[in-house]
């Protein structure tokens, strides 16, 4: 079954048209798209290696994401993206918007959940998705600059550790703060 997406206007208004995935979009519209980033205790980012055979990207280390499909909101798409890429079911209110950007034919929103589990622990769409590797920001780096993994641009990388930075600090704080029960 083919997917369907809405098409939005430059001011983010659903328009009437839609078009299936692989067609061009025209000029002028969007479509939505949505990255997710796993971060566990340790403040490090899950990446996910795109499968040899996906027409975007084959082989490299990228984000969990995709697009919206006909009637999905960004948040319900980012549910349903990483329920299917890594078989990780989440609530809404687990999800954190990071930031929304509009690209040349997207408008993307960006998320990231607490999950902590072992890489051999999730369930891989294998259609899409080779591999995961929790990476740390300067790994991440690292791969960024060698080509290994998915460059979406400096400001899009430094919003993303800068979330990461007071994620940590914050849950630091909770965690520092909190007060002992005795029983």
């Amino acid at each position: 079954m083919p997917e369907i997406w809405d098409l939005y206007d430059a001011d983010g208004r659903m328009m009437k048209q839609k078009l299936v995935r692989g067609e061009e979009i025209p000029q002028g519209l969007y479509h939505i798209g949505v990255h997710i980033w796993p971060i566990n205790h340790s403040g490090s980012f899950l990446i996910q290696k795109r499968a040899e055979n996906v027409q975007w990207k084959p082989g490299i280390w990228a984000a969990t994401g995709g697009s919206a499909i006909s009637g999905e909101d960004p948040l319900t798409a980012a549910i349903r993206e990483l329920h299917e890429e890594l078989g990780v079911e989440a609530r809404p209110e687990e999800m954190h918007l990071v930031f929304k950007m509009r690209r040349t034919i997207s408008f993307f929103s960006v998320y990231s959940i607490y999950v902590d589990l072992q890489e051999s622990d999730f369930i891989l769409q294998e259609e899409e998705v080779s591999e995961v590797r929790w990476c740390s920001v300067p790994r991440m780096m690292h791969m960024i600059r060698s080509g290994q993994l998915y460059n979406y641009g400096d400001s899009y990388y430094r919003t993303l550790f800068e979330y990461r930075n007071n994620y940590i600090d914050r849950h630091r704080y909770h965690r520092k703060n909190r007060k002992r029960r005795l029983y």
